[in-house]
């Protein structure tokens, strides 16, 4: 099985929620419709600021009793500190780290991988199947390429990884999801997008007939008037990555775009990067701030992405 990456997920982090109102607390927070996770499905969300700007790119599923809530670790303290002031009476709790952990496989093979360790294969991106005796939930990911996220506690999975060998870098799993067009946020990006411009639509990440939640009107507003603007792309450059926030200039030095994530490139020198440029811009020549040229390769997530 050559074509199958183990990959660390070292840098997420997986809070719970729990309680009676749990479903309808999130409802009133996040950007997806929290009334279609199941046991069998799980969803990419955002959790936005009053200006419907996204603070958080989340993944949810459920697990027993509790919504299992996936963060990339820098944003996760302050999205479950921020989450909870909004609890108030509600029979809600929320835990930061809830005892799960995760490890990657990525690949053309990675579904064989996962038959040979006896666990049951999702189909279809966002499908959830579950391994009960041993306490082990599997994600088949978002994008083209064949990869799944296998969840547990450090004991359940300690055997898997034992057969599994040795983890490759996250930056594995980061290149992944740019390439699939699964958008990031970190703390220097934090409240810059609406998450349409970041294709959370596109994605399925938004509810817009699920009611009220935070930054609602706005999203909203956006989408039935057609205003997007903006959307995430995919580009390759020469170079280091560039940190998210990076902006991304017109030829008369304009700024038109910003970086949201990016990674040394997997195909040689330079690197792989997914930015949300102005969609007029789309045929232009375009620059980092220090003089590199930004080549697009693409928008990021087709409309058929789900």
């Amino acid at each position: 099985m050559k074509d199958c990456i183990p990959a660390q997920l070292d840098e997420l982090v997986y809070a719970t929620v729990r309680g009676a109102d749990g479903t309808s607390f999130l409802q009133g927070q996040l950007s997806s419709d929290l009334r279609l996770l199941d046991d069998m499905r799980a969803q990419i969300s955002s959790y936005n600021s009053a200006k419907g700007r996204m603070l958080a790119v989340l993944h949810l599923m459920r697990r027993d009793d509790a919504i299992v809530l996936e963060l990339h670790r820098d944003i996760a303290a302050p999205t479950c500190k921020r989450l909870r002031m909004f609890v108030l009476r509600a029979k809600v709790t929320i835990e930061e780290d809830g005892g799960l952990c995760a490890f990657g496989l990525i690949g053309a093979d990675a579904a064989a991988r996962l038959a040979a360790l006896g666990l049951p294969v999702p189909d279809a991106p966002l499908d959830c199947t579950h391994d009960a005796p041993r306490g082990i939930t599997i994600v088949r990911r978002l994008g083209a390429l064949a990869r799944y996220s296998i969840h547990g506690t450090s004991e359940a999975l300690a055997p898997l990884l034992a057969a599994v060998g040795p983890l490759q870098d996250y930056t594995h799993w980061r290149r992944a999801d740019i390439e699939a067009g699964v958008p990031t946020v970190y703390p220097a990006t934090a409240d810059h997008f609406i998450p349409q411009t970041a294709n959370l639509d596109r994605l399925g990440g938004i509810g817009f007939d699920k009611g009220c939640y935070t930054g609602q009107e706005i999203i909203a507003r956006v989408h039935y008037l057609g205003q997007v603007k903006r959307r995430l792309f995919v580009a390759r450059m020469q170079g280091s990555p560039p940190a998210p926030g990076s902006e991304v200039r017109s030829a008369d030095g304009a700024s038109v775009g910003e970086i949201v994530d990016a990674v040394v490139d997997a195909e040689g020198a330079g690197s792989l990067a997914s930015l949300v440029l102005q969609l007029g811009h789309a045929n232009d020549a375009l620059r980092l701030a220090d003089g590199r040229t930004v080549h697009l390769v693409g928008p990021a997530a087709p409309p058929d992405a789900v």
